[in-house]
């Protein structure tokens, strides 16, 4: 090829489709226009279901799982074993794998391509993991706690008083994740 070539038609390198590519890919990570727009696409797919119609596919299937739940409702067809091991790495200060990031990459394979739309799918199935929490009724939030960065420093951020965070960060799928809880609950505590 020549240089005209090159520089008109040239391939683009691949992306490296791994935990790392996720977070920077959703909005839970990220802020300003970046934020707005990866968080629309988040509640974009979480309008393609009603709270409701998560409460009853829980009910009918409670030993399922809310991953397993939320993404036959949804349509996506992905192993919830490869949404477990991406949620244990996806907060940057827990343990990262090679697991993990194959297991993204399957994710990412099975729900599109490497953009922001597919990002967002595996984020909402990765964020349905902590739903797991509400089912056994654990003490404390889904997600205890978060972290930020002030003044240049991490900041670890109690979620106790805030379940499913407050303000432009706040959990689009507060209402699935309780609808999805409610339904595994009302089957095996009639």
């Amino acid at each position: 090829m020549d240089s005209r070539e090159l520089l008109t038609d040239a391939p683009v390198p691949p992306v490296a489709v791994d935990v790392g590519w996720l977070r920077a890919m959703v909005a839970r990570f990220s802020s300003g226009e970046d934020h707005a727009t990866r968080r629309k696409l988040v509640i974009e797919e979480l309008a393609n279901v009603e709270p409701r119609a998560l409460r009853e596919a829980a009910a009918a299937r409670p030993h399922q799982g809310p991953v397993a739940t939320l993404a036959e409702v949804l349509g996506f067809e992905v192993d919830p074993a490869d949404v477990a091991k991406v949620a244990k790495a996806y907060q940057p200060h827990f343990s990262q794998s090679t697991e993990a990031d194959e297991a993204c990459q399957r994710l990412v394979e099975a729900l599109g391509q490497p953009d922001e739309r597919t990002a967002a799918k595996v984020g909402l199935l990765v964020q349905a993991a902590a739903t797991e929490s509400l089912i056994k009724n654990t003490p404390g939030p889904p997600v205890p706690s978060t972290r930020r960065w002030v003044d240049g420093a991490e900041v670890a951020v109690d979620l106790t008083d805030f379940p499913f965070g407050t303000g432009p960060h706040a959990c689009p799928g507060e209402a699935h994740a309780e609808a999805l809880a409610e339904g595994a609950l009302s089957s095996t505590h009639p």
